[in-house]
């Protein structure tokens, strides 16, 4: 069996970081083999190349796609984006991105999308899941299990909720449409966190018109929220939909030199800061 590649890459993405540069920064150390480490894939050892960024495993796309299916995969240098297909999958996958995009679905790549050496890298756990593999990591083997469940990801149309996608890209925009894409999140992580919680409505919509102590979400009265949302603002309701949460914490944001209540600051306890944002819980 072909033995596959430790690359060992640090990354510079930390959360505070990100919050204001948007794309990934990797630093090569070093391409020994220090550790061994398996693959397989229904059954099989997966002899393709297998790296990893801080603590995930990445493969390269091409590599991985024409081993898990028929796929047509092709290059723009243009625009620095691997596009792939299959009877059952579009895919693209943009240099210096933090998602994959799968049959219209968004997968949140926490440590980015990079090329190396002539070949894109993607992490595995996110492709596997484009290509329809569950996976199981068993700690003690140092193996990566995939298991193939579908030939691909559900599209986007049967997958996300129309009515929460759209009022979870509109509040995004209007509350956060200058904001980096991590900000954007950020609010699209509250407006959930809100509907997960318990003390606050269970749906989107009910979440951001909630006025039960007084109006939650300037835009909602001001109307801001009727802006149609930007393709970032969008993207980022479908990656909180996908769960990604950069804290299942924050409940509250606020920004400090725009805001007329200081509430927040006053009885909340402060969790980080993306952009010009404030993120509390309670």
């Amino acid at each position: 069996m072909k033995k596959n590649l430790f690359l060992l890459i640090t990354t510079a993405i930390l959360l505070s970081a990100a919050a204001n540069a948007e794309e990934p920064v990797f630093e090569l150390e070093s391409t020994s083999n220090g550790n061994e480490y398996e693959l397989i894939v229904d059954g099989f050892a997966y002899e393709g190349e297998v790296v990893h960024v801080a603590d995930s495993a990445y493969v390269a796309l091409r590599e991985f796609s024409c081993m898990a299916d028929n796929s047509v995969v092709s290059w723009d240098e243009d625009s620095a984006e691997a596009y792939v297909k299959t009877d059952s999958l579009e895919l693209t996958a943009a240099e210096d991105e933090y998602y994959i995009d799968a049959n219209g679905r968004l997968l949140w790549c926490e440590n980015g999308l990079f090329t190396y050496d002539g070949k894109m890298y993607v992490p595995l756990r996110q492709i596997a899941q484009a290509f329809g593999f569950d996976t199981y990591y068993d700690a003690g083997e140092h193996t990566t299990y995939l298991t193939r469940t579908s030939a691909a990801i559900t599209p986007d149309d049967e997958y996300y909720d129309e009515e929460d996608l759209y009022w979870l890209s509109k509040i995004i925009q209007a509350e956060s449409g200058g904001e980096p894409f991590l900000g954007k999140v950020a609010v699209g992580n509250v407006v959930l966190n809100r509907v997960d919680s318990g003390d606050f409505p269970s749906t989107v919509y009910d979440v951001i018109f909630d006025k039960k102590n007084g109006v939650q979400f300037t835009p909602t009265v001001n109307g801001a929220i009727e802006k149609e949302p930007g393709e970032d603002s969008i993207a980022a309701a479908k990656i909180c939909l996908e769960d990604t949460k950069l804290s299942d914490e924050i409940l509250y944001f606020l920004n400090e030199e725009l805001a007329t209540s200081f509430w927040i600051v006053e009885n909340c306890t402060y969790v980080m800061t993306i952009g010009s944002h404030d993120f509390y819980t309670e």
